[in-house]
């Protein structure tokens, strides 16, 4: 028996063996060859012992590359036989790798939380190395890089390699999804922020290729290299993949990656539009919940009210179990989450730059508003106007109501933090905080409408009681001029705050004042020294300042007039703007569209030239194969027509006459030959028996001597028999006559045949009573089969109608088809022969037409069947009517065939008897006398058969 090493049972046990000895790399070297190879590829739970042994391997020595490798081999032997077996491979490499950085964590004397641990993918570089020797550390750095940190690689690379292979797997989603889930964990645990984001970017790729090349099944179909094992989106699938993005999403935002929670929310937009149907609400809520903490974490405030308020809604409409306690708790987040939004804003309007960053902002928020489902405008003033007017804000705890009222209804700022300092102590410490940069923020656009300047004392006096100080007051100030809430000045060396008004025109109108004011004292300062007259210098400031109340109204307008064209300017400005955007949209939209449609036309354009190219090409190698083909039949070479002739320089209609013209000689010699076979044996036969005649005859003598010699032996044995018999039936005659047993035979007789005829008188009645109970059944059966050949006879016209005109229609569909198919064949042969032609110097290479059977062209064969009877056509001995026709014996006799008519006729019908064993001339003759005896059978009309 030969020992085969690539078998799977041969190969496990020689890998055993290798290891014994340490040839681990030979061990895995020849496992991976087996995983390889093509002569066993039906998998076997050996395969599955092998991959298991082959992991183990694998794991001891850390070895990433070649764990990825042998799955992959693994994937491609079981993806379609076991997935359940790649399922337990999976698990058990998972489950082996996480033990190992379990162990690996116990056996160092520090956390890999509290170490820095660098780039997992990352090389190891001499300076690194370097670096590591001098720290002071020095056991606890040893430990790391040689136990705690190859583990945490080598799981890494294991997560990353089982979702590389399991990315198409439809078959094995939930292990793809776990290992997600199990690799989030594993970021999440070890702070793990790079691998994190990359982890991101992987699933975003594979989420990215199934919706780009497996939307729909025709995608599917044409890119099923790229996505083996794919079997589309199903409401399971999408529902694990916003299972999967939901954990993502919570992970995010537990590890500060903001940037890739905002992807991950965009995701999970694309994984619903997928879904023809809503999600389930549970799940919606889940991913409500979410948002909450990230967008407030990520202090988006806004959203993070919106976000609240879809949780509170799905939550009141959907649990059926929730207590008025938790909708009055949920009901009041939203509220408070409300009023944490920053107010609008009070910038100057005519401030172009000013509008341009307010348009993106809106942008920004609209798109994320539409990702998250939202109105289609969120703002703070749209969201407390929708709770006012839904009643969600009667939900709410009373504390939150009279919070809400203050600051929203009725704000006096020099009461406003003693009013609200007892409501915030009884809202959620969640919200504190914000609230109370709300209040802050409230109380200086209040102070900032009724004060131009208060001092810093003063400040903090009114914010008594929120246990601020003045830099954490300064600090909500500073948010609250960068985002353009108010407009305020901090004075240090004065020791106050400068509220400015905001506005264009009155800036402008306020440094016309001062410069009014400077100049006046200017004009008082020069004319002190002299000596004026005070009335009349009192009349003419009386005089003045009526010019100047006298021209308010004007300059009022004049300023009003002003404003009203710098903003019919900015209009303009933005009508021109939004008109020039949308010229070069159309713009860019047409070009595209253009380009589209050339690029269409082109590829179009590209598939029909290459579609004729290919017709023509399988039309040269059709013509090819045919030549080749009729070349073999004839048993010629291409040589035979000259030393430089090729293919294309046949013709295949010479070639396929040349061929039937071959064929009809071997036909033609085929017959001759059997006719002459024919002949020679009817020859040997009659030869044989003219030679056998006298052999015979003699024969027959003999056998007549031997006969009669028998027979005149028999017929002595015979007397003899016959005297003895007589011999002794006259002796026992005469011991009867002695004993007088004659003389009562009479009286005997007499008796016997008197009680003979009373049974045979009985069995005449009865035969007399069967004959016409008989001759009344004949009669009846006789009128039921004559019903029968009626019925028969209609239902048998019927079938030939039918099938007549199933046959009419038969032939002409197949005529249709065939006079379409000869239409459709004459198109293609127009276009496709054009090419050929060229090349060939002469007309069409088709084949010559079938022979018809009508007779008719030249070279057409026509067989001999149809020939007319002449020379060597051959006919069967009974298509003719001459002497040497062949008739069976049934057809030379009286068993009613006739040559002249074809037909059968009965033996009635021709004056002979027939058969006497025939039955059914029997029944027909006896049937005749039954209908000729007139009377005798009960009815004296005589029916024919």
């Amino acid at each position: 028996m030969s020992y085969n090493a690539n078998k799977p049972e041969n190969a496990l046990i020689r890998a055993k063996e290798l290891v014994k000895i340490h040839q681990i790399p030979s061990a895995l070297s020849l496992l991976y060859e087996v995983l390889i190879a093509r002569k066993y590829k039906t998998w076997s739970l050996t395969y599955e012992n092998i991959m298991v042994y082959y992991l183990d391997l694998c794991i001891e020595g850390k070895k990433s590359r070649e764990v990825k490798d042998g799955l992959h081999q693994y994937r491609n032997l079981t993806q379609t036989s076991a997935p359940g077996s790649l399922e337990k491979v999976i698990n058990y490499l998972i489950k082996r790798a996480e033990t190992m950085v379990d162990d690996a964590k116990a056996l160092s004397p520090t956390s890999t939380e509290s170490t820095e641990v660098g780039d997992l993918e990352a090389q190891a570089t001499p300076e690194s190395i370097l670096m590591s020797t001098m720290n002071s550390d020095h056991t606890s750095e040893v430990v790391q890089r040689l136990t705690v940190l190859p583990a945490l690689k080598f799981l890494w690379e294991v997560y990353r390699s089982v979702l590389d292979i399991l990315k198409t797997h439809s078959r094995l989603a939930l292990v793809y999804h776990s290992t997600a889930s199990a690799a989030f964990k594993f970021c999440a645990t070890n702070c793990r922020k790079t691998e994190f984001r990359r982890l991101c970017d992987m699933l975003r790729s594979h989420l990215s290729n199934l919706h780009k090349f497996g939307a729909t099944a025709a995608m599917r179909e044409q890119n099923a290299n790229k996505l083996k094992g794919w079997d589309g989106w199903t409401h399971e699938s999408i529902e694990m993949h916003l299972n999967t993005r939901f954990e993502q999403l919570s992970v995010a935002g537990t590890m500060e990656q903001y940037s890739e929670g905002f992807r991950t929310v965009e995701n999970i937009y694309e994984i619903m539009q997928l879904s023809r149907r809503q999600p389930r609400s549970k799940i919606l809520a889940t991913y409500y919940e979410k948002l909450t903490h990230i967008f407030w974490v990520s202090q988006n405030h806004l959203f993070h009210s919106y976000a609240s308020y879809k949780y509170f809604v799905l939550c009141r409409d959907h649990n059926k179990s929730m207590t008025e306690s938790t909708l009055t708790t949920l009901a009041t987040n939203v509220l408070l989450s409300a009023m944490c939004i920053p107010s609008g804003r009070v910038g100057k309007k005519g401030d172009i730059d000013n509008t341009a960053e307010e348009d993106q902002r809106k942008e920004k928020d609209q798109r994320m508003a539409n990702l998250l489902g939202f109105s289609s405008d969120p703002t703070r003033e749209a969201l407390l106007m929708e709770l006012e007017n839904k009643g969600i804000i009667g939900l709410c705890t009373e504390e939150s109501r009279e919070l809400y009222k203050i600051l929203e209804k009725r704000g006096n700022p020099l009461t406003l933090v003693g009013n609200c300092l007892p409501l915030i102590s009884g809202i959620d410490s969640k919200f504190r905080p914000r609230i109370r940069t709300v209040v802050v923020t409230k109380l200086l656009k209040g102070l900032g409408k009724v004060y131009s300047t208060i001092t810093i004392d003063g400040l903090m006096k009114l914010c008594k009681g929120l246990e601020m100080s003045f830099a954490g007051v300064e600090e909500i100030l500073y948010e609250a001029v960068s985002e353009g809430l108010i407009k305020v000045r901090v004075d240090h060396r004065g020791g106050c705050l400068k509220f400015g008004q905001g506005g264009m025109e009155s800036e402008r109108l306020k440094s016309q004042l001062v410069t009014l004011a400077k100049a006046l004292t200017n004009i008082v300062e020069e004319k002190s020294n002299e000596d004026l007259d005070l009335e009349g210098l009192v009349e003419d400031r009386a005089r003045f300042f009526a010019q100047v109340k006298a021209g308010l109204d004007e300059e009022n307008a004049q300023c009003l007039e002003r404003k009203a064209e710098i903003e019919r300017r900015k209009e303009e400005w933005e009508r021109d703007l939004q008109k020039k955007e949308a010229e070069a949209e159309a713009k860019r939209v047409a070009d595209n569209e253009k380009k589209k449609k050339e690029a269409e036309d082109r590829v179009k354009q590209e598939a029909r030239n290459r579609e004729k190219e290919k017709q023509i090409k399988i039309f040269n190698e059709m013509e090819n194969t045919k030549k080749k083909a009729i070349l073999a039949k004839l048993g010629k070479k291409l040589s035979d027509y000259g030393a430089d002739t090729s293919l294309k320089d046949l013709n295949a209609d010479d070639l396929a006459r040349e061929h039937m013209d071959l064929v009809q000689k071997e036909k033609d010699d085929t017959e001759s030959k059997t006719k002459d076979a024919a002949k020679r044996l009817d020859y040997v036969t009659r030869a044989i028996r003219i030679e056998e005649l006298p052999i015979r005859e003699k024969q027959r003598q003999e056998q007549e001597e031997k006969l009669k010699k028998e027979h005149e032996n028999g017929m002595e044995k015979q007397l003899k028999a016959e005297k003895q018999k007589w011999t002794k039936q006259s002796e026992k005659k005469k011991i009867f006559d002695a004993i007088g047993v004659f003389k009562y035979m009479p009286d005997f007789e007499a008796k016997i045949m008197a009680e003979r005829r009373k049974v045979h008188e009985a069995d005449c009645k009865k035969a007399e009573e069967d004959a016409r109970n008989a001759a009344m059944e004949a009669k009846i059966e006789r009128a039921k089969l004559a019903r029968d050949d009626a019925i028969r006879q209609a239902r048998d016209e019927e079938e030939r109608r039918e099938r007549e005109e199933k046959e009419r229609k038969a032939a002409e569909a197949a005529d249709a088809l065939r006079r379409k198919q000869e239409a459709e064949q004459a198109e293609k042969d127009s276009w496709i022969t054009a090419g050929p032609s060229k090349t060939r110097g002469g007309g069409g290479s088709s084949l010559p037409p079938p022979p018809s059977s009508e007779g008719g062209g030249g070279g057409a064969y026509v067989p001999p069947s149809a020939r007319g009877g002449g020379m060597g056509a051959y006919r069967p001995p009974g298509a003719g009517g001459g002497a040497g026709a062949y008739m069976p014996p049934s057809a030379r006799g009286a068993s009613g065939y006739t040559p002249s008519s074809n037909k059968y006729e009965p033996p009635g019908a021709r004056g002979q008897g027939g058969d006497p064993d025939d039955k059914f001339s029997r029944a027909f003759s006896r049937s005749s006398r039954e209908g000729e005896q007139g009377g005798a059978g009960g009815g004296g009309a005589r029916r024919n058969w």
